[in-house]
């Protein structure tokens, strides 16, 4: 009995990698543009080197362009996250607004809100969980206005 627990269990757990290998194919970068990068960060911006000899990912969430301002350091990124359902999403969206002191917006619609121990602004439209960041390296150098605007134009895209 416990082994036929155990082969059921195993099989369930190979269902499921199986089912989040079926993914379909995005990229981050072809949302977040450079053009738009560049504006939020008032600099020349420039994205992450890509490695020639790699193979190119089926799915790329994450989108980072970097920049020099008044001899610093600065960068614009977004990542995007996605639930299977928009139950899940909003779930988690909530559990991750309590986990901050946070500053509440409503975005296109769409709720959001700031958190400045994190430095970043986290977006959930439907199913798709947005998160943005403008500035600096340290969280407390990051632009909520900036992460605001680069936000809303994020999602009108989605």
């Amino acid at each position: 009995m416990r082994t036929i627990r155990m082969m059921t269990a195993a099989m369930l757990a190979a269902g499921g990698v199986a089912g989040a290998s079926a993914q379909e194919a995005f990229d981050a970068f072809e949302i977040f543009t450079q053009a738009e990068a560049q504006k939020a960060l008032g600099a020349a911006a420039e994205p992450e080197p890509v490695n020639p000899k790699a193979k190119k990912p089926k799915v790329i969430p994450t989108c980072t362009f970097w920049g020099s301002k008044d001899g610093k350091q600065i960068s614009a990124s977004a990542t995007f996250r996605f639930a299977k359902n928009e139950a899940d999403a909003q779930r988690a969206f909530e559990e991750e607004k309590l986990k901050f002191q946070t500053k509440p917006m409503l975005i296109g619609g769409a709720p959001a809100f700031w958190s400045a121990k994190l430095g970043n602004l986290q977006l959930l439209k439907g199913r798709t969980w947005l998160v943005v960041a403008v500035g600096g390296a340290k969280p407390i150098e990051r632009d909520a206005e900036a992460s605001r605007k680069v936000a809303e134009a994020l999602a009108k895209k989605l």
